[in-house]
């Protein structure tokens, strides 16, 4: 008899039946208050669940990227980096949690800073550098070179990393803002074409690499000697012709390619960024 009262005690034990054990309190959803809105949106009554979903998808349009810092492609001049914001979705949360009812919240932004500042680049050593004069300023080559030296410059190239000058600026079409000037046709004969001046930009990046003892994978002559470099020292591009380097370096290299002011001269220089 004693030992069956034991056994029906231990299975009440055993399956949370006892006299002592509390009954399990129904889990409380939390949630928005009535009428609260963010940014205009209502998120009144909503669970925390479904209100970090909103923020979520409010992140993707508030959000504001950061701009690394780099080179002016005209004049050279370092332009100071520009810091991002983005939605802090917890913190803006648990302020949407404690608002009272009919209250309208602003999201918790959180700075941050592009991965190149301004403190980077004038930290940085130059490998390598190059200029050369533009001897033809007619106004489609003067917008092609410009344009182009836009386009490559602040590069950012990895140890080991591979540049291709056409990955770089894309196909030169008109609706891209290129214009026709002179270039050097398939007879060897100077003919208008789309992006004529871009290979004096190809060229003088090719004469910094040189410069900067890069390892040249890529590299093609003008049918024609070109009047801005050493005979031998051009490097023209085209859709099938590329011009490419690799950072054989330990560091990541940026590039500062720009004209001066007056759109008398190109230079192109490569630049080792300090170690993070």
């Amino acid at each position: 008899m004693k030992l069956a009262i034991l056994l029906i005690c231990g299975l009440q034990l055993s399956t949370g039946c006892g006299l002592n054990s509390p009954a399990p309190k129904p889990q409380q959803v939390r949630q928005v208050a009535e009428d609260v809105t963010i940014e205009g949106l209502p998120v009144g009554n909503l669970t925390a669940e479904e209100a970090g979903r909103v923020l979520n998808n409010l992140a993707e349009v508030k959000d504001v990227p950061a701009v690394n810092a780099g080179y002016d492609p005209v004049g050279g001049q370092v332009v100071p980096e520009r810091p991002g914001q983005r939605i802090n979705v917890p913190d803006t949360l648990s302020a949407l949690l404690a608002a009272p009812a009919g209250s309208s919240i602003k999201p918790v932004y959180q700075p941050f800073r592009p991965e190149i500042t301004r403190d980077i680049l004038l930290k940085s050593h130059r490998l390598g550098s190059f200029t050369t004069p533009i001897l033809d300023r007619s106004p489609g080559r003067t917008v092609n070179i410009r344009l182009t030296a836009k386009l490559t410059n602040n590069s950012l190239i990895a140890p080991g990393q591979e540049f291709s000058f056409n990955n770089a600026t894309g196909e030169p079409t008109s609706a891209r803002g290129f214009q026709k000037a002179a270039v050097f046709g398939d007879n060897g004969e100077k003919e208008e074409g789309l992006g004529g001046g871009m290979c004096q930009v190809s060229s003088t990046l090719y004469n910094a690499v040189l410069a900067a003892g890069l390892n040249v994978t890529e590299r093609h002559p003008h049918s024609q000697p070109v009047n801005y470099v050493a005979p031998g020292k051009d490097a023209t591009t085209y859709t099938d012709k590329d011009f490419r380097f690799v950072n054989n370096t330990r560091r990541r290299i940026i590039t500062r390619i720009f004209t001066d002011g007056a759109d008398t001269e190109l230079t192109a220089e490569l630049w080792a960024l300090p170690d993070e």
